[in-house]
Order: C-alpha cells, then structure tokens, then sequence
C-alpha cells in the first residue's frame, strides 16, 4: 500500500471509473461503474453481489453512482453460475456473495 493509499477519497473521485481505494483489508475499485473488491489487494476482483432473485437467474450487484454511492444493479446469471456484465460473462472466480 502507498502513502496515497492512506489518504480518503471523497465519494465523487470513487465515480471517477479506474478509481481505487482500500476499506479496511479490501482493495476496492470502480471497473467501468461498477464495484469490485479482493482482499488484501490479491487475487481477483469480484463483484459484490447483494442478492439473487427467487427464479435465481438475476443477480443484485453493486454499482457506483455518478456521486460515488453503491446502489444495486441487477444482471443476469447463468445456469453455470456466470454473470452478466456489459455483455461480458464472468465465472464463480470473479463473484461473491
């Protein structure tokens, strides 16, 4: 972690897609609006996934508003446990919940 690390971000550089920032032991990052994190700034980003729907084919995630606030999304989700993202499929590796 760098000393710039150690400096908050305000909620509006959080909106600003590319950011990056840690909370507590999760590195965290705005890819393209949406949020992701991995622990201790290893392996890979995840989305964070709120919640699933009753027919389990939609994800709620979290995605960063234009203020810097998380604010839940829904996406689909495959039989093979792969959500959706702006047409991109991403496996069990890249998800939690």
């Amino acid at each position: 972690m760098s000393q710039l690390d150690l400096i908050p971000m305000t909620e509006t550089e959080k909106a600003i897609p590319g950011a990056q920032w840690w909370a507590g032991e999760y590195q965290c990052r705005n890819f393209g609006g949406y949020y992701q994190v991995r622990e201790q700034g290893r392996g890979d980003w995840q989305f964070v996934i709120y919640g699933f729907a009753y027919d389990d084919t939609t994800a709620s995630i979290y995605r960063i508003d234009r203020d810097g606030r998380l604010v839940h999304e829904d996406v689909p989700i495959d039989g093979h446990d792969r959500l959706t993202v702006n047409g991109r499929k991403y496996g069990r590796d890249n998800w939690r919940h």
